[in-house]
């Protein structure tokens, strides 16, 4: 009886982690690439960021990413590049939400995602 409670427990920590893991790995690829140099174009200009994402359907996702040391928001919509309305050289296609997001769109390494800012395609 006293070895059914450790190899209990295990089993149960095994499939904790096992569901934790998959939650944080659900995130389709596009989005995991867009998250990464969205994070690292904005940083390279603006300081040290950091971005999380919220699913709206299941190929829309809101990217909000904050300034550590300002605190500006940047907020984009990202969907999958064969959604853009035009030919984008990402797996993913980004559309400028907030007056931050839409200045930072021709700013540095951010100009080369093609981000629908509104005032350019």
């Amino acid at each position: 009886m006293k070895k059914i409670f450790p190899i209990a427990a295990l089993v149960i920590v095994v499939i904790a982690t096992a569901c934790v893991s998959y939650s944080y790995n659900d995130k389709p690829t596009y989005l995991q690439a867009a998250e990464t140099r969205v994070g690292s174009y904005l940083t390279s200009d603006y300081g040290r960021v950091s971005c999380e994402s919220t699913k709206m359907s299941d190929e829309r996702w809101n990217l909000h990413c904050l300034t550590r040391a300002s605190g500006q928001k940047f907020e984009y919509t990202v969907t999958p590049a064969d959604k853009a309305p035009y030919a984008v050289s990402r797996p993913f296609y980004l559309e400028a939400i907030n007056d931050n997001a839409r200045q930072s769109a021709d700013r540095g390494l951010m100009r080369y995602l093609q981000i629908n800012s509104g005032h350019s395609a």
